[in-house]
């Protein structure tokens, strides 16, 4: 075998000099935890989920639906903020908790009993009326605070 194939990858080169100094831009956003809850407070909510009975005991599954409506739409957020605020609300941590906390009350209520820690599917999307939040949630159930007693036995 030549030597040339047996190598991988590009191969030996010289280091260049070191820059002296580098640059890079830097995006600052700020928004206010006050103004989240109300764009929160003031969603369109759709939710739908079921309790299947799974192997583990029963769990939960659903999908919560947010729609922060544009003030064109009749809602809050300004339409010539539409694109930023997608932006924000797909990595602002605060925006995502308020977010998720919703989709967990809304599985609450269509649950049989109780349920635990949720493991929840987060995106962000955009849409002719708002920015729309999808929050795809798992949990699993537990009955008299306590889990399942086929989860238990074991």
């Amino acid at each position: 075998m030549k030597r040339s194939q047996s190598r991988k990858g590009p191969g030996l080169a010289k280091a260049g000099a070191q820059r002296l100094v580098s640059t890079r831009p830097l995006e600052m956003w700020r928004s206010s935890d006050y103004r989240w809850n109300e764009l929160f407070e003031s969603a369109d909510v759709m939710s739908e989920g079921a309790v299947r009975e799974e192997l583990e005991g029963p769990t939960y599954y659903g999908t919560t639906s947010l729609l922060l409506t544009f003030s064109s739409h009749g809602g809050l957020v300004p339409d010539e903020l539409g694109t930023d605020v997608q932006r924000l609300v797909a990595k602002d941590p605060h925006a995502r908790v308020r977010a998720i906390r919703i989709a967990y009350r809304e599985a609450q209520v269509r649950s049989v009993h109780s349920i635990g820690r949720i493991n929840a599917e987060f995106v962000v999307r955009s849409d002719p009326r708002g920015v729309r939040v999808d929050i795809d949630v798992e949990a699993r159930v537990l009955v008299s605070g306590r889990l399942s007693r086929r989860v238990r036995s074991r």
